[in-house]
């Protein structure tokens, strides 16, 4: 059986009113009346219906998340994230998978499944200012999430990509490293562009020429068959952790000793860094406080779609292991 607010009421002995008010976090209601409705909300088993609370305000319920993959583990981890964080904003995610292309990252925002959705975060790749504005706009409510800023009236969280890898090359360097390598393609993306700022004003300051980059995919194969290539490197700072693991990989079936022979550092510290041999050195970007930033924006912004958008960099840690310890 159905168990309605206004049985609550009846079995509580206040008005059906009170009920709504204590179920919606209403401030004016004293705290003995407020006991008195949770005890009976508890008795009968109520639960708020979430549609009709949404036909109430005029929305679903639902957001959208649009990332490039979720073969990637820190899309996969953030995705994992900002469903947990949605939930405390009593919201729930539709995960979309736009493969980095840029009809589909319009799709999210304003596709047919997008009449389904309040608003979106959207880690987008090739969207463009001109495409959010026109499937956006202010009815639309967006959060950009990573290097992706675009003029309008959207949030941004963005991660430490810079600084990130300024401080991983700084890391190597503090070591004694003098023949680093970037590896991966950094002209792929923006993310790689500003990673390889990082990497290259880290050596800058450690008065050190740019060394070799190798422009390969960013993938765990790709990174196992450069190992051959770095035979004159004493350090690499892979633009991702799938290039650094699949170093790994490579140099443990060549006997290339890490970190003696060659020190390793990845970026988005993956769980798998944790247990890889040997342990892998990553920049591990706050995946909890991207999320967090971002489901908190786009609630913000459901509340009150003219405030001005804001534009937040999240934090960063350095995870030393044994890959260069």
């Amino acid at each position: 059986m159905v168990v309605r607010q206004s049985d609550v009421a009846r079995y509580a002995g206040v008005s059906a009113r009170t009920v709504s008010n204590v179920v919606n976090g209403y401030v004016h209601v004293s705290p003995e009346v407020r006991a008195k409705v949770q005890a009976a909300i508890d008795a009968l088993g109520y639960q708020r219906s979430a549609a009709a609370r949404g036909l109430r305000l005029g929305r679903t319920g639902l957001i959208a998340l649009g990332v490039p993959s979720l073969r990637e583990r820190y899309f996969a981890d953030l995705a994992e994230a900002v469903v947990h964080e949605a939930e405390r904003h009593e919201l729930t995610v539709m995960v979309e998978v736009t493969g980095g292309r840029r009809e589909r990252e319009r799709l999210v925002l304003g596709g047919g499944r997008s009449s389904l959705t309040d608003g979106a975060l959207l880690s987008a790749i090739e969207l463009t200012a001109a495409d959010a504005r026109l499937a956006a706009g202010t009815a639309y409510p967006l959060v950009l999430i990573g290097d992706r800023r675009l003029d309008g009236p959207f949030d941004h969280v963005a991660i430490p990509n810079v600084a990130g890898a300024r401080a991983a090359t700084g890391h190597l360097v503090a070591l004694g490293k003098r023949r680093v390598v970037l590896l991966g393609d950094a002209a792929a993306n923006k993310s790689g562009r500003l990673r390889r700022e990082g990497f290259r004003k880290a050596l800058a300051e450690a008065g050190l020429e740019a060394q070799e980059e190798l422009a390969i995919p960013w993938t765990r194969e790709a990174g196992r068959a450069a190992v051959d290539k770095l035979r004159r490197a004493d350090a690499v700072f892979a633009l991702n952790d799938s290039l650094a693991l699949g170093v790994l990989a490579g140099c443990a079936e060549l006997g290339v000793d890490v970190p003696g022979e060659l020190a390793v550092v990845g970026f988005d510290d993956v769980e798998e860094a944790q247990y890889s041999t040997p342990p892998l050195t990553s920049v591990a970007p706050s995946v909890g406080q991207i999320a967090r930033r971002g489901v908190e924006l786009l609630a913000q912004r459901l509340a009150d779609p003219t405030r001005t958008p804001e534009h937040v960099t999240t934090d960063f840690r350095l995870v030393v292991r044994g890959s260069t310890d």
